[in-house]
């Protein structure tokens, strides 16, 4: 690490497998690090905190909002800004709790602070959901600039300071995902699946958002009609517990399979026939990419930004209300039995090449590093 390098504070939750902080950590795989660093101030232990260490960032940790409380959350913040007022540019990624932070920042005079919307809505049972509503509306009155996963995601946080923002897509390391039909063969292997079963597939955290329960249906109502199917959930997650109780309930153990975000994830969407996505909302998720690169036909929630859609025929949006069209666009892939991968110049001309957006990002730093100095 070169001393001179510019640090950038950034305030996330977790450093795990959830799409936020794959892509932060991305991002800093590949950009000059002789330029700039990363810090990050989290509120738990992340799955990726040593790799940070190795990379030369520093982690700081305060309890997070849940835990405590938002008096105790607030007056932790402030005490860790006092003592780190030197950052000049800071990059929360805690979508409506932004706020927090960037009061804390401002009063510093912490001169960049950078807003980051990562979803298109929050989760609607949350017990604080006033506080978060609140806090939400505040978000760009603190922040100094926006930036933003998807357009959806820059309107739903930023309302009408959206077309203010700046668009980074959830990019990937397109050197690392390779298709190829050896691999499906050898994980369905590896999952016991038979040729002539069907596989439904479903890569995500296992959260609300994400609406496995709707997902859990579906699967119910389709094998009804076509026994030969299986479900595969990769991912993990607050509600991993509840989803499992869920499938003992239904008797599904030797039907579907949950499967960790360890290790080599990205192999097992190989054995996808279809993979079915009903979110509540989402910003930009990245299986949704990877799953069009390597071919694999796709119905999501029309509460998914259509900025996912690469146009190459693969993904359908379906109304969550709207069951029994699920059913039979299910069925009508069930019936066709395609595949038609994505050719790589679309995914880097989209802006999804992680080379080329680190670049860019890095890029974007140092200028604003310039102009808030």
């Amino acid at each position: 690490m070169m001393e001179n390098a510019l640090r950038i504070l950034h305030v996330v939750d977790q450093l795990d497998r959830g799409e936020t902080a794959t892509m932060i950590l991305n991002v800093y795989r590949n950009i000059d690090r002789n330029k700039v660093q990363f810090d990050f101030l989290t509120m738990m232990e992340g799955e990726f905190d040593e790799e940070v260490r190795r990379l030369g960032g520093h982690l700081y940790r305060i309890s997070s909002l849940n835990e405590v409380g938002w008096k105790e959350y607030q007056k932790s913040l402030r005490q860790f800004f006092k003592g780190h007022r030197f950052y000049i540019v800071m990059h929360c990624h805690l979508d409506q709790l932004n706020t927090f932070p960037l009061i804390e920042a401002k009063r510093v005079g912490i001169p960049v602070r950078i807003a980051h919307s990562h979803n298109t809505g929050a989760e609607e049972n949350s017990q604080q959901k006033w506080l978060y509503s609140l806090s939400g509306t505040l978000v760009t009155v603190f922040a100094t600039d926006y930036f933003a996963c998807s357009i959806e995601a820059a309107k739903w946080l930023f309302k009408h300071k959206a077309k203010q923002t700046s668009i980074i897509h959830n990019a990937l390391d397109l050197d690392q995902i390779s298709i190829s039909a050896s691999v499906r063969k050898q994980v369905r292997e590896a999952l016991k699946v038979k040729q002539h079963d069907f596989v439904i597939g479903h890569a995500g955290a296992l959260s609300q958002q994400k609406n496995h329960a709707f997902l859990l249906d579906l699967f119910v109502g389709f094998r009804r009609r076509i026994p030969q199917t299986k479900l595969i959930l990769i991912g993990d997650g607050s509600l991993k517990g509840a989803i499992t109780e869920r499938i003992k309930q239904y008797r599904l153990q030797d039907f579907v399979e949950v499967i960790d975000w360890k290790g080599n994830a990205d192999k097992w969407i190989h054995a996808f026939d279809v993979v079915v996505y009903p979110s509540l909302h989402d910003g930009f998720p990245t299986s949704l990419v990877k799953t069009q690169y390597a071919g694999i036909p796709i119905l999501a929630s029309d509460r998914i930004s259509e900025e996912i859609d690469l146009g190459n025929e693969l993904i359908e949006f379906i109304p969550l209300h709207d069951k029994a069209r699920w059913l039979e666009s299910i069925h009508a892939i069930y019936e066709k039995q395609y595949r038609k991968p994505t050719d790589i110049t679309i995914l880097k001309k989209k802006g999804l090449d992680i080379q080329t957006v680190a670049r860019q990002t890095e890029e974007t730093y140092l200028e604003l590093r310039d102009q808030g100095i």
